[in-house]
């Protein structure tokens, strides 16, 4: 009897310190500081840094049309429409003007077969995103890029990084633009448009531009080129990457 009771006793203080210390590593001020470690590594990662740029050289997508000076159509500017933020550069060229590629690359994406969606349905998806808060990705990527082709650009644009460059908003892509045709560098393969705004749903013309990133991506996570660069130094740093050949 004895024994037994001393078994109960030594079993019961020794759930007691398991519990004691997994009280300690589970307790709010352990979780909170492994959740706070976890956080400023995920945020070392996203930060933007120019210098992984600062031998990069690509060629404008449009020919003839410079980066634009004005903040709203550069990277970080507010898109309260869709309650999201600008993650390329809008170059303002004409209906129809020819788009080559900023760099070699290889097609993943090219929305050949592309049909412009309702102005209903556009509006209805804007107010998915306000519910949201954001702008979710499957809304950005399949209805607000419009017509859109993607290139891949492997890790040797700029080390260490997978790039890919998106144009979007086209009116035209050249029938032979299919995933896993090699495009060259300064090769035409579409014409801008406005296809995925609000005027192109109404049958209209007007607005017509090149929406253009690039999205560099490494242990896991992914960041647009420039993000959180103010300007003028933004500005600075797209200009000195961009050359007219």
């Amino acid at each position: 009897m004895k024994s037994t009771s001393l078994f109960f006793s030594l079993f019961g203080a020794s759930l007691l310190i398991s519990q004691t210390n997994n009280t300690v590593f589970n307790s709010p001020l352990s979780v909170l500081g492994t959740i706070q470690e976890k956080v400023i590594l995920e945020e070392e990662i996203r930060l933007f840094d120019i210098n992984w740029v600062k031998n990069l050289k690509l060629i404008l997508p449009c020919e003839n049309i410079p980066i634009p000076k004005r903040t709203m159509r550069l990277p970080n500017a507010p898109r309260d429409y869709r309650n999201g933020i600008h993650r390329g550069i809008d170059f303002f060229a004409n209906w129809g003007t020819p788009i080559r590629a900023v760099a070699e690359g290889v097609v993943i994406r090219s929305d050949l077969y592309y049909e412009e969606v309702s102005p209903g349905f556009r509006e209805s998806v804007l107010s998915s995103s306000a519910r949201v808060g954001k702008t979710p990705s499957d809304i950005f990527n399949s209805v607000l890029l419009g017509q859109a082709v993607f290139l891949d650009h492997g890790f040797n644009l700029i080390p260490g990084f997978r790039v890919i460059s998106i144009y979007a908003h086209l009116s035209h892509i050249n029938p032979d633009i299919k995933p896993g045709r090699l495009v060259k560098s300064g090769e035409v393969f579409a014409k801008s448009g406005n296809s995925g705004v609000k005027e192109s749903t109404l049958g209209s013309r007007a607005g017509s531009h090149l929406h253009w990133e690039l999205i560099l991506q490494k242990d896991k996570e992914e960041i647009y080129l420039g993000k959180d660069i103010p300007n003028p130094e933004l500005y600075n740093m797209l200009t000195s990457i961009f050359s007219n050949s």
